[in-house]
């Protein structure tokens, strides 16, 4: 997400994150990772659910999730502990002005990681469609 950042802050789109935990929880995300973009939190995890964001413990221990793993330990990341719902998986929704999802992606297994070339194209759409309108 940091290599979007400059998109982000210069309104192509708003990033709001969105967990599940305690707003204490919540609280300590966005000071470690947040950005200074704003943080939710969701306890319920009525969000996850209306968008289709997959919760079981089949998702969390996937097999995929050792390579998922694997994958994050060689990037540097060090998870400390789990915050929220173990088995509630995450993804990325992007809107458009109107409100209308214009890109998502759910989480299949845990550890899934973003398509951020995905994500960028979305938000490149999104801005180019906005700037056309205008």
């Amino acid at each position: 997400m940091r290599a979007l950042e400059p998109r982000l802050r210069a309104g192509a789109a708003c990033l709001v994150f969105v967990g599940n935990g305690n707003p204490a929880q919540a609280a300590g995300f966005a000071e470690r990772h947040a950005g200074g973009f704003p943080v939710l939190t969701d306890p319920t995890r009525r969000v996850f659910a209306a968008v289709g964001m997959r919760r079981s413990l089949w998702a969390t221990v996937h097999p995929r999730l050792l390579l998922n793993l694997l994958r994050a330990l060689r990037l540097g990341f060090r998870q400390r502990r789990v915050e929220g719902d173990p088995w509630q998986q995450g993804g990325v929704l992007l809107f458009d002005g109107a409100g209308r999802v214009v890109h998502a992606q759910a989480d299949r297994a845990g550890g899934d990681p973003l398509d951020l070339q995905a994500l960028a194209a979305a938000i490149e759409r999104t801005t180019s469609s906005r700037a056309a309108r205008s």
